[in-house]
């Protein structure tokens, strides 16, 4: 059960990757989509398109550290994570992608007309389609972090610092723009990094011990 290189390097490469991606994501001081992919619409593309790779990755991270646990808060998690890949990976795609072919075409358009094409932008980006699939899709990575937490804390016994570093990282990595998705990401390296450090010191479980304690309605 303990991690080779090559899968702590992808549970760590994965969101250190994603992390230096969202050091690109442009940000403004204000709330409005428009003002923030004006002028910067090449890097809000390129950003939430790579958000459409990473996001299904990052649960790839979360599955592999649950490997081996068939307990019930496993299994809720797996499926939290499978949530939040398809339904926020669909959402940064045409979220990004939509909001900067919009902003694009306005500023092709005559200045009488902007204001008109800023209004168009905002109303697709706060759609109740694109909304409602935000709102699944972190729901989904709540339900995964958590239950993750839950089941490795229940199968492992190890200390909690690692697993308060994932739930510290969840909101952060929800918001996911500069400072706080980079932020969240880097919690999240470090608690798998201290799981695995914790975990190669700690006595293997046996598989029916992992059945039986990933399980949140296990005894003790």
């Amino acid at each position: 059960m303990r991690f080779s290189t090559r899968q702590l390097a992808f549970m760590v490469g994965v969101p250190a990757a994603w992390g230096i991606l969202l050091l690109f994501h442009p940000t403004g001081e204000t709330d409005g989509f428009y003002e923030q992919i004006e002028g910067n619409v090449t890097a809000w593309v390129a950003v939430h398109l790579g958000m459409g790779v990473f996001v299904p990755l990052f649960a790839g991270v979360v599955y592999l550290l649950l490997r081996g646990l068939d307990g019930t808060a496993a299994k809720v998690s797996r499926t939290g994570m499978a949530v939040f890949a398809v339904f926020y990976a669909m959402w940064e795609v045409l979220l990004g992608g939509g909001t900067g072919i919009l902003a694009n075409e306005v500023a092709a358009l005559p200045e009488a007309q902007h204001a008109i094409g800023r209004d168009l932008v905002e109303s697709y980006a706060e759609s109740a389609v694109l909304m409602t699939l935000s709102a699944i899709g972190s729901v989904g990575l709540a339900v995964g972090m958590i239950g993750a937490v839950v089941a490795l804390r229940a199968a492992y016994r190890l200390g909690w610092i690692p697993l308060a570093l994932m739930l510290l990282s969840l909101p952060l990595i929800a918001i996911h723009e500069p400072p706080f998705g980079p932020i969240g990401l880097a919690l999240f390296i470090v608690a798998v990094l201290v799981f695995a450090w914790q975990q190669a010191g700690a006595p293997a479980p046996t598989q029916a011990s992992l059945r039986r304690r990933s399980s949140p309605l296990a005894s003790p």
